[in-house]
């Protein structure tokens, strides 16, 4: 019986060591489940720290833009400039010693080869000012259109009705198809789609050849009406009969800019070549869109401060309410009497140089010399308006003397000017006639148009006067950062000329006179009279700029990507467009963003 109940009572020591053991298992399991759990959060909170810091890295990298922007050129020239420069590069934000919390921003853009065609990246801005402005399109095809040509045509000469006539016959089919022929010289773009393009934008609802308005939009399954004003952004586009997302952003995916194996090969296997320099001089049409698409060639964001170098206001020689301030104004900018007394007494009594044509007239003849169709009657026109030109130029000539400080002292600076500058050019080779006793004398202008003549006094002029009161000049090309393709669409610029700009753009001069685009005609590329028709469409400037901002965490795969446009125009640089790029993933590796030596290693110092 005592054995019997021995045994039983270690079966239940057993069994309760069996239960022990059980209740210990599960507690561990649920330890452990525990301990998994609070890890992940743990991960999962890390991550979100590093990329929310990774966003404040980019967010870094944005106003550093706006800090840039707000800078005159000569400071930003001083610190490397927007194009390529390394204070762009791998800038760190958060300094730590571990890589995983070391956090930098990158700006990154797409490079330009030597041939002005976009390849490769580079550490910098994108100057809006390098695309074609959309909007300024428009209001070029809309003042051909309303005949402003024609009604400025003859300026201040007496060539009479006639000329006024012939130059409207001209200019009736050509400087109408201006804005499409810039727009053309887009790799991939169609006479339909140009058509279209400029039929959204323009005020009436008049169809052009190839083109749509309203009453095909009308037709569509969702009616919508077009813009027939500016536009907002280049997506807008997208609306326009014939605009595809792949011929606005091209094969390039990720946007980052450049494109990648995987999207090479896409483009590839699409069989589409890209539009080059030698298509559209050749006058043969380019096949396919650009691998970047247009969206790198097109833009409603381009505007110039209108300031000199320093950030210091342009003196308006147009400026009528005080003369006598005028004068001490310009003495002080320009430090020279004579000019400055000249340019006042223009105010009263000048005519420009040249023969008196507008530069929008000039350029539409420009554009027609360019033209396949120049025979036949067209050509006929042009040599007719050429000697009409001539003969009134010739006709005005007279005999003159330079311009002395003797002849100032005739005007009365208390009255108000009536001669009016259409353009900073227009001092050059103009004369001031003055009314001595019963005869008139003419005297000529100080600043001459021979190459040393504008090297000297051009840079100055440029730089410190404008003819406008206006904060910001829009929509003018930066001839010196633009797409050979724009240059190339550019009325009044043969092939030869853009090959000659394209050189010297690598050539390394530092010139002053090329911080103005007026280098064009110092340096005989251009004459003075195709330099006044082109000054409204050029320029080697811009203050409205793209930036792609990359924040990310140099040992670690936190990221966060952004666009910005920011505007350096106003008093207070302004960001007019901002998009998250985050869904496009980094869009490049860490080793091109930038990261220090240690960046791989557990830990290691900061390499400065």
């Amino acid at each position: 019986m005592k054995r019997k109940q021995l045994r039983q009572a270690r079966k239940r020591s057993a069994f309760l060591l069996i239960l022990v053991l059980v209740v210990v298992a599960m507690a561990s399991l649920a330890g452990l489940t525990f301990a998994r759990s609070m890890l992940n959060t743990h991960k999962i909170s890390v991550a979100y720290s590093s990329r929310l810091q990774a966003r404040m890295c980019a967010e870094s990298g944005l106003q550093s833009v706006r800090l840039f922007a707000a800078l005159s050129r000569s400071e930003r020239d001083e610190l490397g400039g927007s194009e390529v420069n390394d204070r762009f590069y791998a800038r760190n934000v958060m300094p730590n010693l571990d890589p995983e919390r070391r956090g930098n921003f990158t700006i990154i853009s797409p490079a330009m080869d030597e041939f002005g065609s976009y390849s490769g990246l580079r550490y910098g801005l994108q100057n809006e000012s390098s695309k074609l402005n959309l909007n300024a399109l428009a209001q070029l095809d809309a003042m051909a259109a309303a005949g402003d040509v024609t009604a400025a045509a003859t300026g201040q000469s007496s060539s009479g009705d006639a000329m006024s006539m012939l130059a409207s016959e001209l200019t009736a089919g050509v400087s109408s198809s201006i804005a499409a022929d810039m727009l053309l010289a887009i790799p991939g773009m169609t006479e339909d789609i140009a058509d279209a393009i400029l039929d959204w934008m323009d005020e009436d609802d008049e169809t052009r050849p190839y083109g749509a308005e309203f009453d095909y939009y009308a037709q569509l399954p969702t009616p919508y009406r077009p813009t027939n004003g500016p536009i907002n952004s280049v997506e807008q586009l997208l609306l326009v009969r014939g605009v595809t997302p792949q011929l606005l952003f091209g094969y390039d995916v990720n946007r980052n800019g450049v494109l990648d194996d995987a999207e090479s090969q896409q483009m590839g296997m699409m069989g589409n070549v890209s539009g080059s320099s030698a298509g559209i001089a050749s006058g043969v049409d380019n096949v396919g869109p650009p691998a970047l698409g247009w969206s790198q060639y097109l833009t409603v964001y381009s505007m110039e401060k209108n300031v000199d170098q320093f950030g210091e206001p342009r003196i308006n020689i147009n400026a009528s309410d005080d003369m006598q301030q005028l004068y001490d104004d310009l003495l002080a900018a320009l430090g020279d009497e004579t000019a400055a007394s000249f340019i006042v007494a223009y105010r009263y009594a000048g005519a420009p140089g040249g023969d008196g044509t507008s530069p929008l007239m000039a350029l539409a003849t420009m554009a027609a010399a360019e033209s396949s169709e120049i025979d036949g009657a067209l050509g006929a026109q042009l040599q007719s308006l050429q000697a009409a030109s001539g003969d009134n130029q010739a006709n005005g000539q007279a005999q003159t003397q330079p311009w002395s400080l003797d002849a100032f002292s005739t005007f009365d600076l208390t009255q108000a000017g009536s001669v009016t500058f259409g353009q900073v050019l227009d001092l050059f080779d103009a004369t001031v006639t003055v009314q001595q006793g019963n005869a008139q004398v003419v005297y000529s202008s100080p600043f001459g148009s021979l190459p040393g003549e504008m090297a000297l006094a051009m840079p100055l002029l440029m730089d410190s006067l404008t003819t406008v009161d206006a904060p910001g000049i829009p929509g003018r090309i930066n001839i010196m950062t633009c797409p050979q393709e724009i240059l190339y669409g550019i009325p009044g610029l043969p092939d030869e000329k853009v090959q000659m700009i394209l050189e010297a753009r690598v050539d390394g001069s530092e010139s002053e006179t090329r911080k103005h685009e007026t280098w064009l005609a110092v340096e005989s590329i251009l004459t003075m009279s195709e330099m006044r028709a082109l000054l409204p469409l050029i320029t080697c400037g811009g203050d409205v700029y793209k930036a792609q901002v990359v924040g990310y965490m140099e040992g670690s795969a936190a990221f966060s990507r952004l666009e910005a446009i920011v505007s350096g125009v106003g008093d207070v640089p302004e960001i007019l467009f901002f998009r998250r790029l985050d869904n496009h993933e980094r869009g490049f590796d860490i080793p091109t963003l930038g990261q220090r030596f240690d960046a791989t290693l557990s830990g290691g110092t900061v390499m400065q």
